[in-house]
């Protein structure tokens, strides 16, 4: 890096590598992969502490360290307006465009004029990702290290209703996490008071669970898909897809990237 003269973005992960490949950023960064926020501010910070002439700046989700006392130095690195990327384009045009092109016309929920009733099914997904999120930061707080990435939402979700089935939550944490969790937890952790911050679904709410429950409700509830054709990956791509350059021009992350970047 320090033999560049041309910026580089660090960024979390591929898919965050993938998203930012395709927009017009002030003096064409390099990306760079660093696998997690705490690589990216390791790597953001070790250019500061080595005095390193080169332009070098990160890119993080939001999460939830400002509640969890978890602080950077945030000088070259950017968060995302909300939690993360994925709630921003969940909260865009890209979601009216990818119920037209994968719900079914008679099971989508319709305004008078005839359209998809879009805000609907954004709360209706907000209102279960919710819960998950509640749980995700109760936990952290607590402690616990519970695998959500490794949960199968249709085994705890069902696709008809889109309701959550606390104990086949709880049966599924407990086969594949290092902590075990019960019911008192679980109804503590959905119970239990949030910064003021937090009573925001879109930042309380992780975009992955959204992206699963959108493609869950798109099998039965709102569509007729198969589960591969739905799958989190998908989704997220066809959002990447459907979020405009137009909308995320108007987003204080790239503003505030851009004035890193120009320098």
């Amino acid at each position: 890096m320090s033999s560049m003269t041309s910026p580089w973005l660090v960024i979390e992960g591929d898919n965050d590598g993938v998203f930012f490949s395709t927009r017009q950023l002030q003096r064409k960064p390099t990306l760079v992969t660093a696998k997690g926020w705490e690589n990216v501010v390791g790597v953001v910070a070790k250019v500061i502490e080595e005095n390193i002439a080169a332009s070098v700046f990160g890119f993080i989700d939001r999460d939830y360290r400002e509640h969890l006392g978890i602080s950077i130095d945030e000088r070259n690195i950017v968060l995302t307006d909300l939690r993360d990327l994925e709630v921003s384009m969940f909260e865009s045009d890209g979601l009216h465009r990818i119920l037209v092109e994968l719900g079914s016309t008679h099971k989508l929920p319709s305004l008078p004029c005839g359209s998809v009733d879009v805000a609907e099914v954004r709360n209706a997904i907000y209102a279960i990702a919710s819960k998950l999120g509640r749980l995700r930061y109760f936990s952290l707080r607590k402690n616990k290290k519970y695998s959500f990435k490794k949960l199968d939402f249709s085994k705890i979700i069902d696709a008809k209703t889109l309701q959550l089935n606390n104990e086949k939550l709880i049966a599924q944490l407990n086969s594949i996490s290092d902590d075990a969790i019960n019911l008192d937890f679980l109804e503590s952790a959905f119970a239990a008071e949030l910064p003021e911050k937090l009573l925001d679904a879109r930042y309380l709410c992780s975009g992955h669970d959204i992206s699963e429950l959108l493609g869950l409700s798109l099998r039965r509830m709102w569509g007729s898909n198969n589960a591969k054709e739905v799958e989190r990956d998908k989704i997220e791509s066809k959002f990447r897809i459907g979020y405009s350059n137009e909308a995320f021009e108007k987003t204080q992350m790239l503003q505030a990237l851009n004035r890193l970047l120009e320098g």
